[in-house]
């Protein structure tokens, strides 16, 4: 187990991350999933709840190259980047396969919309235990729904940290075993966004891909990723000069 500025990282491959979650479902054990980047650690700074949040899951999932990048800098061992939409496809893969329910909650109608439609085309073992948009004046109105099911997955997509604070506050009202904030992966998932070439992934850059698609909405972004970029080097020369 690592540590990254207090959050515990498991220093695992993607396959064993994978593994992990599936065992905490064979397991028939509750579990948050968070993945975790730069800017939601430099906002955690500032937003308690955020950080009890990132300290009580189960399990961060490296998310952001900023993440691994830091983990260079301050000699931690991260196997790997692990995405939030890749996992999010995995464990649909895995939920097809063996028949598992999922329940979707998120972005807009339309988007939903297509989401439902191409698991329902591309996974047809898995079991659409019901979906509902991310933009419900009154929680109650969808608590609801999701109380009066039992299913194995919960997908939250409402981005941060709203999401996270939704998984967070609901998590002993509702009857399921894997709660994962997904941010845009529902977008992406429908079609709606185009990830970055892999090229582009592999080289850690995708957050400057996004930039360039989305300068006014990811400036603040780049900027929370400077800062933390910041934190991370003063970290480095504190311990080279302890």
């Amino acid at each position: 187990m690592e540590s990254l500025f207090g959050y515990k990282l498991e220093n695992l491959s993607f396959d064993e991350t994978k593994k992990k979650i599936i065992e905490f479902i064979n397991e028939d054990k509750k579990a948050i999933i968070t993945p975790i980047n730069p800017e939601k650690i430099m906002r955690s700074f500032k937003d308690d709840k955020l950080k009890e949040i990132l300290l009580n899951s189960n399990l961060l999932l490296p998310d952001g190259y900023g993440i691994i990048f830091a983990s260079k800098i301050l000699k931690i061992h991260i196997k790997e980047r692990i995405t939030g939409i890749d996992m999010f496809e995995a464990l649909l893969d895995y939920a097809n396969e063996n028949n598992l329910s999922i329940y979707f909650l998120g972005t807009q109608d339309e988007i939903l919309e297509k989401v439902i439609e191409r698991i329902e085309k591309e996974y047809p073992g898995i079991e659409i235990a019901g979906y509902h948009n991310g933009f419900f004046k009154e929680e109650n109105e969808v608590l609801e729904d999701l109380k009066d099911k039992k299913f194995d997955i919960l997908f939250v997509a409402m981005g941060s940290p709203k999401q996270e604070y939704f998984i967070y506050d609901n998590f002993d009202k509702i009857d399921a075993k894997i709660f994962m904030g997904v941010g845009g992966s529902f977008d992406v998932f429908s079609g709606k966004f185009k990830r970055a070439p892999n090229l582009i992934r592999k080289l850690g850059l995708e957050w400057l891909y996004r930039f360039i698609l989305e300068p006014r909405k990811r400036f603040p972004r780049v900027i929370q990723l400077f800062n933390f970029m910041i934190l991370v080097f003063k970290e480095r020369f504190k311990f080279g000069k302890s």
